[in-house]
C-alpha cells in the first residue's frame, strides 16, 4: 500500500512539474530570448550573454525550489574567480545540470545532441556555447573536441560529464578514455565536483520526479600539468569526486535553500 502511495504521489508530483515547465520555461522563457535578441541588436553580443547568464543562474536554482528539494553546497569557496576552467562533474540525473548552473556558473555544456532538441531549454543551452554530441555520427566527437580547445583556451568556462551517460546506481562510472584530453593537452584548470542526490530526483529510464535533497562538493581545482598522462588525470578526478558519494545525505558545510 505504500509503495502504491509513493507511486501516486510521484505521478502527482511529476504532472506539476510539467505544469511548471510549460508556465516557466515555455512562456517566460520565450521573453527571455525575445528580450536577449533585442539586447544583443541594440548593445552587443556581451550585454545579451550577460542577460542569459544571469537568468540561466537564476532557473538553475529556482528549479529546486519548485521541486522541494534542499541543496547543501561544500566548498563554494574553491570556484575559481574567473576562467577558463572546466568543471568536471559525476553525471546521476537531469538535474545535475541545473545544479551547477545555479549553483557553481552558468556554463557551457559537452551535451549529447538530444539536449539541444528541448523546447526553450534547448535554446537556452546554445546560447551559453555548449557543444553537442550525435552519437550516430562518428565524426561528431572529433568536431566537439576542436571547439572544446577553441572554447576553453579562449578563457570560457564550460562543464563536462567524463562518466559519459547517467549512472544507474548513483556509484560513479569509468571516465571516457580522453574525456579530459584538451585540459591536459592545454594545461586548462579543472574544478572536480561531486553531486550526490539528484538521482533520487529522477533516475534514468524513470518518467517520475520526486523532491531529494542533493549534496553538492566543490573540490580544490587541479593543475593538469602536475599528471604525466591523460590517464593519470582522469584517475585522479575520478577518485576525488568518487569520495563524498554516500547513501544519505552528509551534514552540510554549507547550506542554501534553494
Amino acid at each position: 500500500m505504500k509503495k502504491v502511495l509513493e507511486t501516486i504521489k510521484a505521478i502527482f508530483f511529476t504532472i506539476w512539474l510539467i505544469i511548471g515547465f510549460l508556465g516557466v520555461v515555455i512562456v517566460y522563457g520565450s521573453y527571455v530570448l525575445i528580450k536577449a535578441n533585442i539586447l544583443e541588436k541594440r548593445k552587443g553580443h556581451k550585454v545579451s550573454q550577460e542577460y542569459i547568464r544571469k537568468v540561466v543562474s537564476w532557473f538553475g536554482k529556482v528549479t529546486f525550489k519548485f521541486l522541494n528539494s534542499k541543496i547543501s553546497v561544500h566548498g563554494e569557496e574553491n570556484i575559481p574567480q574567473q576562467g577558463p576552467y572546466v568543471v568536471v562533474a559525476n553525471h546521476q540525473s537531469l538535474f545535475d545540470i541545473p545544479l551547477i548552473l545555479g549553483y557553481i556558473y552558468p556554463t557551457a555544456f559537452i551535451a549529447k545532441k538530444e539536449l539541444s532538441m528541448i523546447p526553450i531549454l534547448g535554446n537556452f543551452i546554445k546560447r551559453l556555447g555548449s557543444i553537442f554530441i550525435d552519437r550516430n555520427n562518428s565524426k561528431s566527437g572529433a568536431i566537439a573536441l576542436k571547439k572544446f580547445a577553441k572554447i576553453s583556451q579562449s578563457g570560457e568556462i564550460i562543464t563536462i560529464f567524463p562518466e559519459g551517460t547517467r549512472s544507474l546506481d548513483g556509484q560513479v562510472g569509468e571516465f571516457k578514455k580522453g574525456a579530459l584530453l584538451i585540459p591536459f593537452r592545454y594545461n586548462i584548470k579543472l574544478l572536480p565536483v561531486t553531486i550526490d542526490g539528484t538521482i533520487k530526483m529522477s533516475k534514468k529510464g524513470s518518467v517520475f520526479i520526486k523532491p531529494s535533497n542533493v549534496n553538492l562538493f566543490i573540490h580544490e581545482p587541479v593543475e593538469p600539468k602536475l599528471f604525466a598522462s591523460e590517464g593519470e588525470l582522469r584517475e585522479c578526478l575520478k577518485s576525488i569526486i568518487s569520495e563524498n558519494i554516500t547513501s544519505e545525505p552528509q551534514l552540510a558545510l554549507k547550506e542554501t535553500r534553494a
